[in-house]
């Protein structure tokens, strides 16, 4: 049972989990932008406000970036008997350099449309 043992697993999970609590607080912050852009009184203030929306745009991409490719480090660095297994195979064949760009597209076009509510007449 080497492959319990494999730290590329340990490591892997790890950057699935820290994937995982990193939406979570993308979600909450674009929850509360959104909130605060559509039902608030931000005539103003609008500048101001530009720095929550860059921050958790800045935070989607650089947190989801640094976990997808954790990942695929991790990936490489499974054992033999790892790479035997075949959750090994399907999870080592995912997209991941299209899940960075839907992460990085995702990052932009939920600032483009918090800007967009922030800035109409």
């Amino acid at each position: 049972m080497e492959s319990q043992t494999d730290p590329s697993l340990n490591g892997l999970f790890r950057a699935i989990s820290f994937q995982i609590a990193g939406i979570a607080v993308t979600l909450t912050a674009n929850s509360a932008n959104f909130a605060l852009i559509l039902f608030a009184d931000t005539d103003g203030h609008e500048i101001a406000l530009c720095v929550p929306i860059i921050a958790t745009a800045v935070f989607t991409f650089v947190w989801g970036d640094a976990t997808l490719q954790s990942q695929v480090a991790n990936i490489k660095d499974a054992n033999i008997e790892t790479k035997k297994t075949n959750a090994y195979k399907y999870i080592s064949t995912q997209p991941y350099r299209l899940l960075r760009l839907m992460n990085l597209f995702l990052a932009i076009a939920l600032a483009a449309s918090q800007f967009a509510i922030l800035f109409a007449s």
